[in-house]
C-alpha cells in the first residue's frame, strides 16, 4: 500500500463522520487493503489508541519506516519522550466494530487484519461479553490476539474502561 494519506482520511472519517455501515466500493477497496498491509493495519489501530492523531500524522507514521535504536541507552531515550496516552473515544470505538463487521461482511480477503483490529476495539471498550465472543472464534496467534487474550485472561483493562468485575465468593459451610 502506498497511499497512507488517503487511507488515513478514510479511516478517520469512518470514526468521525458519523457514516454508519454503508459506504461506497472505492472506501471499501481502500480500507480492505489497508487491512491487509501492516503499516496500514498499525496506522488504523494508533488512529484507534490516540484519537488526537490527524490524517497527515497518521499517513507520515505509517509511511515512516523507524530505525531500531542502536543501544541501551538511545532505547531509554525513545521510552522517556513517548507522549502521554490518551483516553480512546467510545463512538470511534462503536465505529470501528461497525466498519469492520462490515468490511468483513464484504471484503472477506481482509477478514484475519480486520479479525485483529475488531480485537483491540474490544478490549479498548473494556468490551468483555464481545471480547471473549470474538477470542471463541479460530483465529492465528498474531500478535493482537495473543496479546488481549492475556489481557483479559489476567483481567488488564485500558483506564477509562468500564468493566465489570465478578468474583469469586469461598462457599460458606
Amino acid at each position: 500500500m502506498e497511499d497512507y494519506m488517503n487511507l488515513a482520511n478514510e479511516w478517520i472519517a469512518r470514526l468521525e463522520g458519523g457514516a454508519g455501515t454503508w459506504m461506497n466500493d472505492q472506501t471499501a477497496d481502500r480500507l480492505a487493503a489497508g487491512l491487509n498491509d501492516p503499516r496500514g493495519r498499525d496506522m488504523m489501530a494508533l488512529a484507534l489508541l490516540d484519537p488526537t492523531c490527524d490524517a497527515r500524522t497518521l499517513a507520515a507514521r505509517a509511511a515512516d519506516h523507524p530505525r531500531l535504536p542502536a543501544g541501551m541507552g538511545e532505547a531509554m531515550d525513545v521510552l522517556r519522550r513517548r507522549p502521554i496516552p490518551v483516553t480512546p473515544r467510545p463512538g470511534r470505538l462503536t465505529a470501528a466494530r461497525d466498519t469492520l463487521s462490515t468490511l468483513v461482511g464484504t471484503r472477506p480477503g481482509c477478514a484475519a487484519g480486520a479479525m485483529d483490529l475488531a480485537l483491540l476495539v474490544f478490549w479498548l471498550a473494556g468490551d468483555k461479553k464481545g471480547l471473549d465472543a470474538m477470542l471463541a472464534r479460530p483465529m492465528p496467534g498474531t500478535v493482537v490476539n495473543v496479546t488481549v487474550r492475556f489481557a483479559r485472561d489476567h483481567d488488564m483493562w485500558p483506564a477509562g474502561a468500564a468493566v465489570p468485575r465478578t468474583y469469586r465468593v469461598p462457599e460458606l459451610a
